[in-house]
């Protein structure tokens, strides 16, 4: 009996999870804008009264499940928030510094809690890295989006051909996220649309994937995207610095890339709110990294294998994996985007019919008890 015992004491394992980063995908938005044919019938301030391109109702309450998500799964990590061991950054996009107030709405309830974000997202090689500019990565995405668009042309022929009488745009395979973004955002918000929309809609969604996915479907783009954000989720672990947990409010592209620079894209595309989780354990003295993807409010987060690891990957693993795919700064990734070329790039990438609205100054927002229509009250754009 005494030889049990003495064995099941030894064969404790101790186990802590030490920190937590969560890359959550900013919540349901309004369209950034509508197609010719529509827009005499179309009451954007009806169905969309922020705006165009602005979060929508639906994306602020889905960013509050998230928010009780995280405070469910990390209680006792996280109680209550703490600006030593808690970071919130955001892109600077309203959408998304708003997805990361109704985070912490939820998640830290009873507090006031800042949501650090950059000054302009064009510059941002953290959260907004597709949007920095790099000669190499859209040299290579300028080729394939040709490539692509001349398959597709031809196969889709048909199809382009019924959306552009519809639509009044002259659609081929480089406008198709033009309208995924108007036919797909109405859809979500449950506006009113013509009975042809349900024809095309998966057509046109799957459309948007595969050109989605050849922006970020290789390892040297997206060491130029997010060799830069993995870098610093991986500094964060390793210096920690007393931090327990770290959200980043960002876009969908951000989390494409990130995943395929982990080796574990499933090459769909990112729903809303959608959220990948880097766990830092600490298991008998040895540190392990867990990767989980929440892509959905009715089943677990997937747990995700970093290739040639375990769910649980040691430190050692994970550091041989992703040490080529880090980039330092602005400066090394200049180097690899080979921006010094004088001439600039011009891209063919799909482009959008109206801009969004430039930010150009930094903002720091702090959000405590208030209600939703309290936000929306005082945080209403202009279109």
């Amino acid at each position: 009996m005494i030889y049990r015992l003495l064995f099941l004491y030894f064969s404790i394992v101790h186990a802590e999870l030490e920190m937590v980063q969560v890359l959550v995908r900013h919540g349901d938005r309004a369209p950034s804008f509508t197609y010719p044919l529509d827009e005499k019938s179309f009451d954007v301030n009806r169905h969309f009264p922020r705006g165009y391109s602005q979060l929508t109702k639906q994306g602020f309450d889905q960013a509050k499940e998230v928010g009780r998500f995280l405070r469910n799964r990390y209680e006792g990590l996280i109680d209550g928030f703490n600006r030593k061991e808690t970071l919130i950054r955001s892109s600077d996009k309203d959408r998304c510094i708003e997805t990361a107030m109704g985070i912490t709405r939820t998640l830290f309830p009873d507090d006031f809690v800042p949501v650090h974000t950059f000054s302009h997202y064009k510059h941002d090689l953290l959260l907004k890295p597709n949007s920095v500019f790099c000669r190499r990565v859209e040299e290579i995405v300028n080729d394939e989006t040709k490539e692509l668009s001349a398959l597709v042309d031809k196969k889709y022929k048909d199809l382009f051909s019924y959306l552009s009488q519809k639509t009044g745009w002259e659609v081929d395979g480089s406008r198709i996220s033009d309208v995924f973004n108007v036919l797909h955002r109405k859809y979500s918000n449950r506006v009113p649309q013509p009975e042809w929309v349900d024809y095309v809609l998966s057509n046109v969604t799957e459309l948007k994937r595969q050109f989605r996915s050849i922006q970020f479907n290789s390892d040297e783009k997206t060491k130029m995207r997010t060799g830069y954000l993995l870098g610093q989720i991986t500094k964060v672990m390793i210096d920690r610095n007393g931090r327990k947990l770290i959200v980043y409010s960002t876009h969908d592209a951000t989390v494409t890339s990130l995943m395929y620079s982990l080796g574990i894209s499933d090459h769909q595309l990112v729903p809303y709110t959608a959220a990948l989780i880097v766990e830092l354990h600490r298991i008998d003295g040895k540190q392990f990294v867990k990767i989980l993807y929440r892509n959905s409010t009715t089943s677990p987060p997937r747990e995700m294998r970093i290739p040639g690891c375990e769910i649980l990957c040691p430190m050692q693993k994970y550091m041989a994996f992703v040490s080529n795919r880090i980039v330092s700064g602005k400066e090394e990734h200049d180097i690899l985007c080979q921006n010094h070329v004088a001439t600039p790039v011009v891209s063919s990438l799909p482009h959008q019919i109206l801009p969004e609205e430039d930010h150009l100054f930094s903002t720091l927002i702090t959000v405590g008890s208030l209600s939703y229509f309290d936000l929306f009250s005082s945080l209403k754009m202009k279109n």
